[in-house]
């Protein structure tokens, strides 16, 4: 029997001796009477007490026996060693977290996103190599991702449309790797990864951008790597194999000759129009004529023009010597130029001078008389120019 058991029976045998005493009475029978009702009463109250007792003891037992908060999900940190992360493109908060949890830098993903959203500067977490420390807490880790000091990685950006002697430099410098190294390399394109192509060379086959190379890259690493992204972006154009190195090599034409987005693919109609003879080419192909192929051949920096001399230069690069495509790409081309070349708009074009050097202005032409007056608008502004 529990002690509110027992309780109960005595005041039950109480209530019940009293009443005994008193039977016959008028006076005591309404004294038994109320107290028999009381004895509900007495009862709500000893179940109720009953109940907060046993809450009581249940929370002890609880709290005694299992965390009824959540079980701690961030490490306290400062954390230790080092651990190098990488955020891919595109990586959201949760990306990056999962990536922290599986290199031992957070404990669980939840504080972290929390943090995450609630810091409006997180958005600003550049793709990369970072480098942090095992065992940190979601607020330490997030300050690392957000502290350039922490990217565990040479940053280099690599322009649209430079070829491989000016891309060279760009990388030596940024990754203390010598020039000759990527020389070497480059000879053996085809152990990169780059297809075999009739320009014997990587020239045009590296894609330019940002690039954060591991601070222990071989030059041979840099080149994979990039030709690596050059693939994925013609893969991911559905660009036939046997079709890549003809769009690439249109493509860098197209990105040295024009500066202005919305020209390239008038660019490439152009080229396209001249190769198959159309308009006053009279079903003849004409040559390119385009002084970006004479710049390469010549390894000036591109300019407006060419002198007579150099373009008469005797090289299978040089498109006024030679009619059709030049061997290969005469630079690295960008995602812009590439789409033009896959769609470039309709026209009858066969001619085009940029008239505007300072803003890019080109204009097309589809017959030498149009031509001729676009040029001589050229030649006015440069005199301007002084």
């Amino acid at each position: 029997m529990s002690d509110e058991d027992a309780f109960l029976e005595d005041i039950v045998e109480d209530q019940h001796a009293r009443g005994t005493h008193r039977r016959g009475s008028r006076r005591g029978g309404r004294r038994s009477g109320g107290l028999r009702a009381l004895i509900p009463i007495l009862l709500v109250v000893v179940v109720l007490g009953g109940l907060t007792f046993g809450g009581y003891q249940g929370y002890r037992w609880l709290t005694s026996n299992v965390n009824v908060e959540a079980e701690e999900q961030d490490y306290p940190g400062p954390g230790t060693g080092e651990v190098v992360i990488e955020v891919a493109q595109g990586d959201t908060g949760t990306d990056i977290a999962s990536t922290l949890v599986e290199e031992g830098v957070i404990k669980s993903a939840g504080p972290f996103i929390t943090v995450f959203s609630n810091t409006p500067e997180a958005s600003s977490i550049e793709p990369g190599l970072y480098r942090l420390k095992k065992e940190m807490n979601s607020s330490d880790a997030m300050r690392l991702l957000l502290d350039p000091a922490s990217l565990a990685a040479h940053r280099v950006i690599v322009p649209e449309g430079l070829r491989l002697e000016q891309i060279w430099p760009i990388l030596s410098e940024s990754t203390d790797i010598p020039v000759e190294e990527f020389e070497a390399a480059a000879k053996d394109y085809t152990s990169l990864g780059i297809p075999e192509n009739p320009a014997n060379s990587p020239e045009g086959y590296l894609w330019p951008g940002r690039y954060d190379i591991s601070e222990d890259a071989t030059a041979n690493d840099v080149l994979s790597m990039m030709w690596g992204r050059m693939e994925e972006e013609l893969t991911k154009r559905e660009i036939p194999e046997d079709q890549w190195h003809r769009t690439l090599t249109i493509a860098s034409l197209a990105e040295l000759e024009v500066r202005n987005a919305e020209d390239y693919g008038k660019v490439v109609r152009t080229i396209l129009n001249r190769l198959e003879g159309k308009g006053e080419a009279g079903g003849s192909p004409m040559p390119l004529q385009f002084d970006s192929t004479v710049h390469y051949v010549t390894g000036k920096e591109a300019s407006v023009g060419t002198t007579d001399a150099e373009r008469a230069t005797d090289s299978p690069y040089n498109t006024y010597v030679h009619t059709g495509l030049p061997p290969g790409p005469i630079a690295s081309p960008g995602g812009a130029t590439l789409d033009a070349t896959l769609d470039p708009p309709e026209g009858g074009w066969l001619y085009f001078v940029t008239v505007n050097t300072d803003t890019g202005e080109t204009k097309f032409a589809e017959t030498w008389d149009e031509h001729t007056e676009n040029v001589r608008e050229w030649q006015q502004w440069a005199d301007s120019k002084g």
